[in-house]
């Protein structure tokens, strides 16, 4: 099984739009060999990063932030 960590700037440019981070995010994750690993520390920095007034502006940014 392989274990990955995504960095809080790929998983916002996924969230803002379809591009290759997008495709990291929806498209490799689903496969059942593959763990999404975070720490206390990295939820948190998730978190304070995703909930920033300067993403509201993107849409539909909110709600896919909430399936992550």
């Amino acid at each position: 099984m392989q274990r990955l960590v995504i960095d809080t700037n790929v998983l916002v440019s996924a969230l803002i739009q379809e591009s290759f981070p997008f495709r990291i995010i929806f498209e490799v994750f689903p496969d059942k060999n593959k763990v999404w690993c975070i720490s206390d520390e990295v939820f948190s920095e998730y978190d304070e990063v995703l909930n920033r007034a300067k993403f509201s502006k993107y849409p539909g940014f909110s709600f896919r932030a909430e399936d992550c």
